[in-house]
C-alpha cells in the first residue's frame, strides 16, 4: 500500500470484530511507531500493549470516571486554561462517554518519562500517527484516544499496579486496534486552497 493510499484510506474505527490481533502484526505496528521522528533523536517513547479484555474494560471505566470529575469542575479549570472556556471548553467533553475504548481487542498506549525530553508528548503523538497508518496497511482498524491521558490522574492503585508503569512515566496517547467491523465513508475534507497561506 502506498503512503498516500494509507493516509487517505485510514478511518477512525469504533466497532471491531471479536477476533484477536496477531502478535506479529502488533509488533509491526509498534516498529512503525519507533520509526517516527523524535526531538534530538532521543527516542523516549515507550509502548504499553493491553490485550486482556477485563483489563481493557477496567481502563475504560477509569478513564470515564475521571473524565466525569473533570467535566464537573470545568468552570474551575477554565480559570487556568483558556481552552476550557466557553463553547470550546464544553465541546472538549462531548467526546467523553462510556465504552470509549469501543470494546477493541487491543489498546496500545504511548508514553515516556516526564524528564526524558522536552518534546516527549509530541514524540508520542508522532509515533501513534505512524502506527495508525501501518495498521491500516495491514488491514486493521484504529482510533486515536486522547482521553487516555486522564489515567495520569488515577488514584486506583490496583489498576496502576496491573499496568506496571515505571515511576515518573506519563501516558500521552493511545490507539485502539482490531479488525474493523465496518468501513466508514470518508468525511468531507477542507481543500488545500482553504487551508494554505503562501508567503513569498
Amino acid at each position: 500500500m502506498e503512503v498516500y493510499e494509507a493516509i487517505k484510506g485510514r478511518r477512525s474505527i469504533r466497532k471491531y470484530l471479536d477476533k484477536p490481533v496477531e502478535r506479529e502484526k502488533i509488533e509491526q505496528i509498534i516498529e512503525a511507531g519507533l520509526w517516527a521522528p523524535t526531538g534530538q533523536n532521543n527516542q523516549p517513547v515507550l509502548f504499553i500493549v493491553v490485550t486482556n479484555r477485563e483489563l481493557i474494560d477496567e481502563i475504560d471505566a477509569e478513564i470515564y470516571a475521571i473524565g466525569k470529575i473533570f467535566r464537573r469542575i470545568r468552570p474551575f479549570i477554565a480559570l487556568f486554561g483558556k481552552e476550557m472556556r466557553g463553547e470550546g471548553g464544553r465541546r472538549v467533553f462531548e467526546s467523553l462517554h462510556e465504552n470509549g475504548l469501543c470494546k477493541a481487542p487491543v489498546v496500545i498506549m504511548a508514553g515516556a518519562q516526564r524528564r526524558s525530553s522536552a518534546t516527549y508528548m509530541k514524540d508520542c503523538s508522532l509515533a501513534t500517527q505512524n502506527m495508525m497508518l501501518a495498521a491500516h496497511a495491514l488491514g486493521l482498524g484504529t482510533c486515536y484516544i486522547g482521553w487516555v491521558r486522564l489515567l495520569n490522574y488515577s488514584i486506583n492503585r490496583k489498576l496502576m499496579r496491573r499496568l506496571s508503569l515505571p515511576k515518573g512515566f506519563e501516558i500521552c496517547d493511545a490507539i485502539i486496534l482490531g479488525y474493523p467491523a465496518l468501513s466508514p465513508q470518508p468525511p468531507k475534507r477542507k481543500t488545500v486552497a482553504e487551508t494554505t497561506m503562501w508567503v513569498q
